[in-house]
């Protein structure tokens, strides 16, 4: 048998813990900012879940490892969840908008460069086929049905009201 551990090694891995619980939270909220910002379709959604599992699972196993050296303790249950709890309610508020316009000034500051860089080729790609590849009579745009005359109906019947 094994003497009980003392109550400060306990608060410590309490701590340890709930700060692994603020870290899952923090992953939390930048996965959920980053699919604010992409918009993945459905089933790339789900493959992505399931990368944010695989992330998240080792940083709990460290976490729990370290808080605890592997033992199964509630108290370090305990402080995981208490420590997500704390963030989703006091720190998610404010970091995930701030995070997610964070992102999107990255993306769009991303798109501008790349677009930037290419200019050159897709100037050059159109320019090729506006003059190598003419439109012909089956790409033309339909012509406009003809205008109704001005006036309406109402026009050709005189004044308002008399049939």
């Amino acid at each position: 048998m094994t003497p009980p551990e003392p109550v400060l090694v306990q608060g410590v891995a309490f701590v340890v813990a709930a700060l692994t619980g603020v870290v899952c939270g923090l992953m939390l909220d930048a996965y959920r900012g980053l699919r604010r910002v992409a918009a993945p379709p459905a089933w790339l959604g789900h493959a992505l879940d399931a990368l944010f599992v695989a992330a998240v699972l080792p940083v709990v196993a460290a976490g729990m490892l370290g808080a605890n050296w592997g033992e199964l303790r509630v108290y370090p249950l305990a402080g995981l969840a208490l420590g997500l709890a704390l963030y989703l309610a006091l720190g998610s508020p404010v970091l995930l908008p701030a995070g997610t316009a964070t992102l999107r000034v990255a993306v769009r500051a991303v798109a501008a460069a790349v677009a930037a860089l290419t200019w050159p080729v897709r100037a050059t790609v159109g320019l090729y086929t506006r003059l190598r590849c003419p439109p012909t009579a089956a790409y033309a745009p339909p012509a406009s049905p003809p205008r109704p005359p001005r006036g309406g109906p109402r026009a050709r019947r005189g004044k308002r009201g008399a049939s």
